[in-house]
């Protein structure tokens, strides 16, 4: 079946009582599956992140609505669980992975050839699908530490997450409030969240650093149980905001978290968008299919993933929003899609 055999004007007559939203909605619902025989026995492997963390279970949650229909679509994904965004990243330029959750300036550092792609040089195989949801920089400190500041945590015992993770490259960047580098710590461990809440909870830790989608299940069990935590605010400073543009402020909710001992009913911090990538080896109609479902199923994955409340599906008034913190471009297979809904204009590229 060629993409001719997709064209859908004869939809719009009945469209034109419907409002602007309403008309994205039954555009979507009504845009046809590619060929399942094009694409039978597809199966893509996501990267994800830590089992249990918001990266894998958005992977999970999404991996379960695309297999019921892979029957009708030919395409099945299977989860695995990573380190993180730079892990993924890896993975999916060294074909581990087909798709993966990246943040947005881990993809941005691979596109540019920056960070741990200093030596290899710019990665411009990489593909953009969209952006999934906002995460929040999150350090939780023991309330007996006496961490309150960016600036309290010279020489404090500190966990800055895993190497290879997205959460490290932003610990190194949020201790730079505080005019502090990794040196400046008393002790500086480089493990994952779960590590650290047992560290904690032991005595062993001070505080740890976590980017994460609020609210968070783990942190919210943590908290809950430990008792004696608190978050530590983080507010974005021009000069970074500035020097990286991807930083938005971002908020973290007391009500969310019983147990936690913050004063306030909200704590600032700065927070980044995490997208779901891939490489321009993956065919545009496979990606076009992998997007269509999760339009499809967007009002059902915000009501499984509460930390994706504020995603939106693209339309042409929000466009300009999504694409600010893309580096590598939007696959053909999006833009096909995002074109057939009437987001872009025909022929657009809506990132060089």
């Amino acid at each position: 079946m060629k993409r001719a055999d997709y064209r859908i004007t004869w939809i719009f007559p009945k469209l034109r009582v419907l409002t602007a939203a309403a008309c994205l909605t039954a555009l979507v619902f009504l845009l046809p599956a590619w060929a399942a025989p094009a694409l039978a026995g597809t199966t893509l492997v996501m990267g994800t992140g830590s089992a249990g963390s918001p990266y894998h279970r958005f992977g999970q949650t999404f991996a379960n609505i695309v297999n019921q229909s892979s029957a009708k679509t030919g395409i099945r994904i299977k989860v695995v669980a990573s380190i993180g965004s730079v892990d993924n990243i890896k993975g999916l330029l060294s074909g581990r992975f087909q798709l993966a959750l990246s943040q947005a300036d881990v993809a941005q550092m691979a596109w540019a050839g920056k960070g741990p792609w200093a030596k290899a040089g710019p990665q411009k195989s990489l593909r953009t699908i969209y952006d999934i949801y906002t995460e929040g920089m999150t350090c939780v400190a023991t309330v007996a530490s006496g961490i309150k500041t960016a600036k309290d945590l010279r020489g404090k015992r500190v966990a800055l997450g895993e190497r290879d993770s997205g959460t490290l490259v932003n610990a190194v960047q949020a201790l730079s409030l505080g005019l502090l580098k990794p040196s400046d710590l008393g002790q500086t461990l480089y493990v994952g969240p779960d590590q650290a809440m047992r560290l904690m909870y032991d005595g062993k830790l001070d505080a740890f650093f976590y980017m994460v989608g609020h609210p968070s299940v783990i942190l919210k069990k943590f908290l809950a149980h430990y008792g004696k935590a608190r978050v530590v605010p983080f507010r974005l400073s021009s000069a970074m905001k500035n020097e990286i543009p991807y930083y938005v402020p971002y908020f973290i909710w007391k009500r969310d978290y019983p147990g936690l001992r913050n004063p306030l009913s909200k704590t600032d911090t700065f927070g980044i968008e995490t997208f779901l990538m891939t490489t321009d080896k993956i065919p545009s109609e496979v990606t076009y299919e992998v997007f269509r479902m999760f339009l499809l199923n967007l009002k059902d994955l915000k009501a499984r993933l509460p930390f994706m409340y504020a995603t939106e599906a693209p339309t042409k008034k929000n466009f300009k929003v999504h694409v600010w913190n893309v580096s590598a471009p939007y696959h053909t297979g999006i833009t096909q899609l995002m074109k057939e809904m009437g987001v872009i204009d025909s022929g657009a590229s809506p990132v060089q």
